[in-house]
């Protein structure tokens, strides 16, 4: 068996390729690449390796070191790519042409940015694959979001329900792994279905126990004459310990049905319709 670099092409025998081929060398790049399948590519064969087409800013992002990239989905889904703040469809794209895997190949763009004389660049092919992944922006999947959560509605601190280990419960990463969404997309969901984050766990409120919170704060508003514009976060809080000790329900409730400013002191200003 000859080595590689016994079969190695000379010079001679590109010119007489050209001219076999009816090709002008003067109207071509004086560099020649030579490919050959080296030793370590003699069992390669299509779909060993896969090409992800990224357009520019993406491809930014990870050439700068960027790590939130990242494949999810479960075995039933159609997988899909997400970014800190963006969602992907993850599609196959066929080629009738082969795409070949050639590290330290330069482009002929490359090559006109050199000055070197005429030489043949023996180059040893990796791999190749008659596909690559390309990527659509969608909107991401947040349905099963609300789903998760409603398995385990929170119902107060002394529910009977909060010493049951066994109901599903999802932190931050938990959730993550399961939604398909990126993670700044999931969070501004959680907003909206406005969830709590309760000892590291993201719940939604139990209706009734949210309306009992809102009606604690109409009728301490009520009591005090206080305008729905101005509800003092700090004395509410003081005035409604004694009812409910964990005061971040009632800041939550304030947040999600609120808005918040500042003046003398941190207060929500609350629609009345709410009530």
């Amino acid at each position: 068996m000859s080595s590689p670099l016994a079969s190695r092409r000379t010079r001679e025998e590109v010119d007489a390729t050209l001219q076999v081929a009816k090709l002008n060398a003067a109207e071509l790049l004086p560099t020649v690449h030579c490919l050959s399948f080296g030793p370590g590519s003699g069992g390669a064969a299509a779909g060993d390796f896969c090409l992800l087409e990224l357009d520019p800013a993406l491809c930014q992002q990870l050439e700068a070191g960027d790590r939130s990239f990242v494949i999810r989905g479960d075995k039933d889904e159609q997988a899909v790519l997400c970014s800190r703040d963006k969602t992907y469809d993850l599609k196959i794209a066929d080629t009738s042409n082969m795409l070949l895997f050639i590290p330290g190949c330069k482009t002929p763009d490359q090559l006109k940015g050199e000055d070197m004389p005429s030489n043949i660049v023996h180059t040893e092919i990796l791999g190749f694959s008659n596909n690559y992944w390309e990527l659509r922006r969608c909107r991401p999947k947040l349905k099963k979001l609300k789903r998760l959560l409603m398995e385990n509605t929170y119902e107060g601190p002394d529910s009977q329900k909060e010493e049951d280990s066994s109901r599903s419960k999802y932190t931050t990463e938990d959730l993550l792994n399961q939604i398909q969404a990126s993670e700044d997309e999931m969070m501004a969901q959680l907003q909206v279905l406005h969830a709590c984050e309760i000892g590291g766990y993201w719940r939604i409120l139990e209706f009734d126990y949210e309306i009992k919170l809102l009606n604690h704060v109409t009728q301490l508003v009520d009591s005090e004459s206080w305008s729905f514009n101005r509800v003092p976060l700090t004395v509410c809080l003081q005035e409604l310990g004694p009812l409910e000790p964990e005061g971040e329900m009632i800041e939550h409730c304030l947040k999600c049905y609120g808005k918040k400013y500042v003046d003398k002191g941190e207060e929500w200003r609350v629609p009345w319709w709410v009530f």
